[in-house]
């Protein structure tokens, strides 16, 4: 029956339904399965292997600042993008440990309780943990306490003591996660420059310590940032914030000199390598190494997303990122095959308007008209 339907149909819908239903299959289904298997495999070699999943600036959403008639569609599209990306990394990974490396929302330092508890939801709702036994953890981002990045005036610090007190108890945020016997992860607040508890409890010789902020550490070298590495002495330093894909590794005595990232699995040709380092080294020569996490949200502007992915396995650390599909390429082409339909659409609609209402068209005479000659 739909076949006899097909082929009465005039031969422009012949030709833009097929190829509208091939864009759909190929944008929302192959391009991520495409992804997926471009990323590189991490196998454990011990026993004390240690997997973590790191997602960077997500900044899901709200609903205060967009106010244009498709912001219901904008952020449909960009919570189920999340979704998708997010599944396919936890599928790949099998993660023991996921960080979230701030900005969580996009207007959490400006939303109400009731705003808060729904982008909340929504979070939950994207970001669900794949089973009992992975270790969730979530630091907060200036999106999410402060709209700025500059210093807190005096009389706004009551308000914002308040959104940290709420963030800190829905997201159950702690100073100091021990995942492994051998592996601790320390959130570092250096949009404030405090170290919330310096006396936190001290680990053997053997633990590696991994440092966890959304700001960057190494980036602005001042008194927070040597206070916090000589008491904590980290190891590796996990940081978003900027929503690109950086990296650098230096010695501790050079900090003062002022440090320079490097762009990380950027390039065409290393998009999926594996960098591997000694921790024991590491700690031997008092050097220190910083990831800066790319934005796995395709609304920061950014057209390289993705999410972190590294492994502690023994003494040995393995690094890579697993990039996602560019979600403007395909939203263009969306925009692209629009353009036909409304031309379409526009002459349907100008044939009605002529037919039915145009004041030009040919009126019925009940009179003969006069003759010429």
């Amino acid at each position: 029956m739909w076949k006899r339907t097909f082929g009465r149909l005039p031969l422009f819908w012949k030709i833009y339904l097929p190829t509208l239903a091939g864009l759909i299959v190929y944008n929302e289904y192959l391009i991520h399965i495409y992804h997926s298997l471009q990323w590189s495999e991490l196998q454990c070699e011990t026993d004390s292997c240690v997997k973590v999943l790191l997602v960077a600036d997500p900044q899901i959403l709200g609903n205060t600042f967009d106010k244009k008639l498709y912001w219901p569609l904008a952020n449909f599209d960009s919570d189920r993008h999340l979704k998708r990306t997010y599944k396919r990394a936890v599928q790949h990974t099998t993660p023991n440990v996921i960080c979230f490396l701030g900005d969580l929302m996009d207007e959490g330092s400006v939303a109400d309780d009731v705003q808060f508890a729904n982008y909340f939801s929504r979070f939950v709702d994207i970001f669900t943990q794949p089973t009992a036994d992975t270790l969730m953890l979530f630091i907060p981002g200036d999106n999410d306490l402060d709209d700025d990045d500059s210093t807190i005036r005096l009389e706004a610090l009551p308000m914002k003591s308040d959104r940290i007190l709420r963030f800190k108890q829905y997201f159950n945020v702690q100073d100091e996660w021990l995942p492994h016997s051998a592996l601790r992860f320390i959130h570092v607040n250096r949009m404030d420059k405090t170290t919330e508890n310096m006396y936190m409890s001290k680990t053997e010789q053997r633990t590696y310590t991994v440092f966890l902020s959304h700001m960057p550490v190494l980036r602005s070298v001042d008194t927070f940032t040597y206070q916090a590495i000589d008491e904590f002495q980290p190891n590796v330093i996990f940081s978003g914030h900027e929503h690109k894909s950086l990296h650098i590794k230096t010695h501790r005595n050079r900090l003062q000199q002022g440090v320079t990232f490097t762009p990380l699995n950027t390039a065409s040709g290393s998009r999926h390598e594996v960098l591997e380092f000694n921790l024991d080294y590491l700690k031997d020569t008092r050097e220190l190494l910083e990831f800066m996490v790319p934005t796995c949200s395709y609304r920061m502007g950014q057209m390289k997303i993705g999410y972190g992915y590294a492994m502690f396995d023994g003494d040995k650390l393995r690094y890579t990122v697993l990039w996602t599909s560019q979600r403007f390429y395909q939203l263009a082409a969306y925009s692209m095959l629009l353009i036909p339909l409304k031309l379409v659409c526009g002459q349907i609609w100008c044939n009605i308007l002529k037919r039915y209402w145009c004041c030009c068209r040919k009126r019925p005479r009940s009179y003969l008209p006069l003759p010429l000659g």
